[in-house]
Parts: C-alpha cells; sequence; structure tokens
C-alpha cells in the first residue's frame, strides 16, 4: 500500500517537472533561426524524453498529444495523420500482432530449441549471440527494422524464459538493447532500402553521379559484421555479461514438443518468409514495374494486412489458427505503442522548415568545416553526424551535413562518396534518445524488457565503437 502511494506522488512530481519543461518552450525566447513554434516544439520534446525517462506510465505520452497542436506547427489532423493514422503506427500494431501469432502456434519456442540445440551453437555463447544479432540486423535490413526487431525479440524473450533470466536482468536487457542496435545501423545497410535509398538517391540527383552499389554494400556489410563483434567484445569486457547458463545448458532441456516442427509452425514460417519477401522485392525491381506499383500502393500495413487474410482462411484439424480478435487483445502492449505514436510524432514535425530547428543546427556546425585537415574533416563529420542524429531525424541531418561537407571536400581533393558514405551511415548510429530513430523508438517503449537508464548506460559505449568501425573501415575501402 505504502509503496502505491510512493508511486503516485512520484507520478504527480514527475507530472509537474514535465509541465515546467513543456513551459520553457513558451517562456524562453527563440534564437534565430529557430521559430517560436519550435521552441514550443522543443519543450514539448524535452517535457516529453523526460517523462519517458522516468515512468513507464502513459501519461507523457498522452500529455504529449496534447500539448502538441499548440505549438502552431500541426493541428488535430496532421498530428493524426503523422502518428495514429500513419503506415508505420498501423504497422507496427499489426507486426506485434503477427509476433503473437507466432507466440501462439509455439514457433518462436521451436525456432528458440533449435538455436539453442545447434552442435556448432551449443556450448559455444558467444557465437549463439552473435547469431542471434546477426539474424537481427539481416531481417533488418531486408525487411525494416521494426519487423526484424520485433521478430528477434521474440526469440529472445522465449531463450530468457527457458534460461530463467527475467526482464531487466542485465542477458536480457543486452540481448534487446543489442537487437535495436542493429535495427538502427540495419537502416544504412543496403542502398535499396531504408535511410540510404533517400540519402544516396537525393546525392545521385543533385550530383548526376552514379553510385556503384556493389562497392557501396563492400563498405556496409563489414561495418555490420564488425559492429557486431565489436558489441560481443563490449558486453564480454565492458558490460561484463555472465553467460555461464548458456555455457552450462543442457539440450534435455526442451521437451519432443518444443522440437517438433507441427504444421501451425510451418504455415507459421512459411507466413514469416512470404511477409518478408513481400517487404524486399519491391524495393529490387524497377518502379514503374507492376510488383513495385502495387506495393508502393499497398505499404507497409496493407501488405500484413494481406496476409492476415489469408491465415485467417486456414484451418488445420477444423481449427482456426489465426484468430485475429484474441491475437489482438494479448499481442498489442498498448504501453509500448502509445508512447511509440508519440514519438513518431516528433519524428515527423521536428524537421519541419517552420519550426527553424534544422536551419538552426546548418548554421552551428557548417563553419566548422572551414580551413580543416583532411583527417580532422573527416573526425568532425563523423562527431556531429552522430551527435545530431542523436537528436533529431537521421535524413534531415545526412542532408545538412551533406550539404555542408561536400564543397570542402572538393577543395581538399576528397572523393565525395567517401564523405556520403560516411554520413549515411553516421547518421543510423541513433539510439540515445527516444526520437533518435525509428529503432530507439520502439526501444525505448519496449518497458516491459528494458528501462531508459539501461538504454543510456549501453548506448554510449555501443555508439563510439560504431562510430569508430564506421570511419576506419571508411578510410580502409577507398584506401583501394
Amino acid at each position: 500500500m505504502a509503496e502505491a502511494v510512493a508511486k503516485k506522488d512520484k507520478n504527480v512530481l514527475y507530472f509537474i517537472i514535465y509541465c515546467i519543461i513543456a513551459a520553457l518552450g513558451w517562456i524562453i525566447p527563440p534564437v534565430a533561426p529557430i521559430t517560436p513554434e519550435g521552441m514550443h516544439l522543443l519543450g514539448i520534446f524535452v517535457a516529453a524524453i523526460f517523462g519517458w525517462s522516468v515512468t513507464s506510465e502513459v501519461w507523457p505520452s498522452f500529455l504529449t498529444f496534447l500539448l502538441i497542436p499548440f505549438t502552431g506547427l500541426a493541428d488535430l489532423a496532421a498530428v493524426m495523420a503523422a502518428s495514429w493514422g500513419s503506415d508505420t503506427g498501423f504497422f507496427m500494431i499489426l507486426i506485434m500482432i503477427f509476433v503473437a501469432f507466432m507466440e501462439s502456434t509455439g514457433t518462436t519456442s521451436y525456432v528458440a530449441a533449435y538455436l539453442l540445440t545447434r552442435k556448432i551453437l551449443l556450448g559455444h555463447p558467444w557465437r549463439l549471440i552473435f547469431m542471434i544479432f546477426l539474424v537481427a540486423w539481416v531481417l533488418s535490413t531486408l525487411c525494416g527494422n521494426m519487423p526484424g526487431m520485433f521478430i528477434t525479440w521474440g526469440f529472445i524473450y522465449k531463450i530468457c524464459g527457458i534460461l530463467g533470466y527475467k526482464p531487466f536482468d542485465k542477458f536480457a536487457n543486452l540481448m534487446v538493447f543489442g537487437v535495436a542496435a542493429m535495427g538502427g545501423l540495419s537502416l544504412s545497410t543496403a542502398p535499396w532500402h531504408g535511410n540510404a535509398l533517400v540519402i544516396l538517391n537525393a546525392y545521385m540527383a543533385s550530383s548526376g553521379t552514379t553510385i556503384n552499389y556493389v562497392h557501396y554494400l563492400a563498405y556496409t556489410i563489414p561495418v555490420g559484421i564488425f559492429s557486431i563483434l565489436g558489441f560481443l567484445l563490449l558486453c564480454k569486457f565492458l558490460f561484463r555479461l555472465d553467460v555461464s547458463r548458456l555455457q552450462n545448458l543442457d539440450p534435455n532441456v526442451f521437451d519432443e514438443e518444443d522440437r517438433t516442427l507441427t504444421t501451425e509452425r510451418l504455415i507459421a514460417l512459411v507466413s514469416l518468409l512470404v511477409l518478408i519477401l513481400a517487404l524486399v522485392i519491391p524495393s529490387l525491381l524497377p518502379k514503374d514495374n507492376i510488383v513495385a506499383v502495387i506495393s508502393a500502393k499497398m505499404g507497409l500495413s496493407l501488405k500484413a494486412a494481406a496476409l492476415f487474410v489469408v491465415l485467417s482462411l486456414i484451418r488445420v484439424d477444423g481449427k482456426q489458427i489465426f484468430n485475429f480478435g484474441q491475437l489482438a487483445s494479448r499481442g498489442v502492449p498498448w504501453n509500448m505503442m502509445v508512447m511509440v505514436i508519440g514519438i513518431l510524432t516528433f519524428v515527423a514535425l521536428l524537421g519541419k522548415p517552420e519550426a527553424g530547428i534544422s536551419a538552426f543546427l546548418g548554421a552551428v556546425f557548417t563553419p566548422m568545416f572551414q580551413d580543416v585537415s583532411v583527417i580532422v574533416l573527416f573526425i568532425l563529420v563523423l562527431l556531429i553526424t552522430v551527435f545530431l542524429t542523436n537528436f533529431m531525424i537521421n535524413m534531415v541531418v545526412a542532408v545538412i551535413m551533406i550539404s555542408a561537407t561536400l564543397p570542402i571536400a572538393a577543395s581538399l581533393g576528397v572523393d565525395p562518396l567517401q564523405i556520403v558514405y560516411l554520413i549515411t551511415v553516421s547518421c543510423t548510429i541513433a539510439f540515445m534518445l527516444p526520437a533518435s530513430s525509428a529503432a530507439s523508438c520502439v526501444l525505448f517503449a519496449n518497458t516491459e524488457w528494458v528501462r531508459a537508464k539501461d538504454v543510456y548506460t549501453y548506448a554510449v559505449p555501443t555508439i563510439i565503437l560504431m562510430a569508430i568501425v564506421a570511419l576506419l573501415w571508411n578510410l580502409v575501402i577507398f584506401m583501394f
């Protein structure tokens, strides 16, 4: 009883602090070119980050929705379109339901048992952890970071249950965080997908230069592999992750049912493959191809919805295997979803020209690149890009940095692609704050498994590691 009262009192205090921080956006005079509307948004943004960091309750998200229409940047209809009415928001709900379907059929148990009993992995915990992060990175690269993360998290939850790990245990924390880190990095891996598609195409359109996708992949794939290996080193030597339960795992802990590929599990795995192909194949086709055209009209949500239609019609032994109502009622963590939707709203608004935030950052950082050496230029590009991308929209950061640095690179005789590659990858090393990236968005919202303070603890060393990997491999790949 006393604990409940103390929690209530803390939430009242947090609410007061939230309101004070948000009010500062109306009190503090704007610094040009930030507009008054931009200052209003920044006040709410900082307040929301505070609220999300100190409590897992939904009130910071709802209070954020309440205040944003008063910033002058978006009315209620625009806020709803950027959040609850967005394709991304709806798709997240559907992918959570799909993960619940895999759980209900025992597919996650089957995959977890399969991974944990492979001879090449059994008794080699670091190999298994590497495999988990590799799967997360590949899935996120192929079908988008959110489905890749949610699917891999489903496997991790099951593995944690088998090994006796609980939410917020260090093993669970690092696995959940590591998957999000790989999900964020995946946005820059494939030149035909995610942030890389937009940034590289924008550069090619403005410069008239054609980028060799094989050469780009020769940069991003090693960055991904080295980042996974580097994160394992952090887990072992810096975070001191205890993997003894994996080391001593008895394969007999799995009964015959866990290892059996039933009809329902086969259907679930096939449907997962179909969903991945539906997300991947259109991005590999010309834009005027009929499949690509239909895919663009369907977006993300309708592809999942079409799959759900088919699954709803399938019966095994006379029983429906996909009951949307039941799966939706238990598969969607609404506290998490409300927070994610709130973050998506900020993502849509922070880069608006009317806010003036992007112009302000460009004006502050552009002069730093004047009269510097080549190596100093690369270090500054890396540091500033990584810093900015953890506070605002990745692609906005990329546009600011490319515009500011390419003229300097040309005067120093630096291949402009070297700068473009570095910025494209660096602007996806973003998981320090809830609005840093889509991966960070769902990571911070996953309050049932990881706390904000844990993310902050693991994020700084991981960001530094990935940034160093991106820079060093950039220097190597352009030497040959």
